[in-house]
């Protein structure tokens, strides 16, 4: 990477895996979107400049490009902070986004599928080697975890060094659902009703309203809507691979996974506290966690507990600013070279 020119200059790039490799070989794969950041132009010559790499999950519904302002701003100060260049790749999950009509990504739309697409990205962008930094909200955190547990499994690539789970329970969420649940169980069964093509997000607007959604819920619904061939508005989303995929994320259960995360890596579970996802036997098995990893991580990995204030479940738009502050340490040290992501938190 070049690093001439401004003291960072950033990049933002769609990469569609057809441009990349034959079309034949772009099958099962994931779209994602790119950015980066250069080193600074006066590092010391003396200084690696070996790229490093955050890859971002995004959360149900969404798509990468919701997380790009957060992984920017991220990357600019990861480069600046380590004398090194940093780029993001943010992922479009399967049933979201582009990755939505991509071809060769069959059901089941589980957790397991969905972080074995990554894992399979992960292979060929990286080419056998691993990220410094996973980082994934809500449904991507979780995603993020089953990642880092089939990475564990014999004759996978490394791991990465930080994985960052950005407001995302990772206990099963089984029994009576609490209101956090209900209100994207609601939102699923909404947008399910609703009948496409739309003629404009007018339409869309007016439908959310009569059943009482917010003007910010609308308007973020609204930006998954894309023109088909007729010109008229269609979900960019799969709504039933993501509605299948949102009933396994509330099964799965990482408890014994973030008790015991492989060595050299640090689960970095952070806590919106604002949120209202959170509750008792969640936190009490994620301060377990803690605990119990207290230890060398060559040993066996850690898992670390963080409190972002300020900010409701929406981290990256609530309180960007302090987001980036608590996850920047945890990156230089990933890229360090010297030891696993990952520093002082809140416990």
């Amino acid at each position: 990477m070049a690093l001439s020119g401004a003291r960072y200059k950033l990049i933002s790039r769609i990469c569609n895996p057809a441009n990349m490799m034959h079309s034949q070989a772009a099958e099962g794969q994931l779209f994602f979107d790119e950015v980066h950041a250069a080193a600074a132009a006066t590092m010391s010559p003396a200084t690696t400049t070996k790229l490093r790499t955050a890859v971002v999950l995004h959360g149900l519904l969404g798509s990468g490009r919701n997380l790009r302002s957060l992984a920017q701003d991220l990357c600019r100060q990861a480069a600046a902070a380590t004398g090194q260049p940093w780029r993001a790749l943010l992922v479009d999950l399967r049933c979201h986004g582009r990755s939505a009509s991509a071809a060769g990504l069959p059901p089941p739309n589980d957790l397991e599928s969905t972080a074995l697409d990554v894992v399979r990205l992960l292979q060929r962008q990286l080419e056998g080697s691993a990220p410094e930094a996973l980082i994934g909200h809500s449904l991507g955190g979780k995603t993020a975890l089953e990642v880092v547990r089939q990475l564990a499994l014999p004759g996978q690539t490394p791991q990465p060094k930080a994985v960052w789970v950005l407001d995302a329970r990772p206990t099963a969420m089984l029994g009576n659902p609490d209101g956090a649940t209900r209100d994207v169980q609601h939102v699923l069964e909404s947008v399910r009703g609703i009948q496409v093509p739309l003629a404009s997000r007018e339409e869309l607007y007016r439908l959310l309203g009569e059943q009482g959604f917010s003007k910010s819920l609308q308007q973020w619904l609204g930006s998954s809507l894309v023109r088909d061939g007729d010109g008229r508005l269609t979900w960019q989303f799969n709504v039933e691979g993501a509605a299948a995929m949102f009933a396994d994320y509330l099964e799965q259960d990482y408890s014994a996974l973030i008790e015991s995360p492989p060595p050299n890596t640090t689960l970095n579970i952070l806590r919106a506290m604002r949120s209202d996802r959170w509750d008792p036997d969640t936190l009490a098995a994620v301060h377990a966690a803690v605990s119990a990893t207290k230890q060398p991580a060559a040993v066996r990995g850690r898992t670390r507990y963080h409190e972002l204030p300020d900010a409701g479940h929406w981290v990256h738009a609530d309180n960007p600013k302090g987001l980036v502050k608590l996850m920047l340490p945890s990156l230089a040290e990933a890229a360090s070279d010297e030891g696993p992501g990952g520093t002082a938190a809140a416990s």
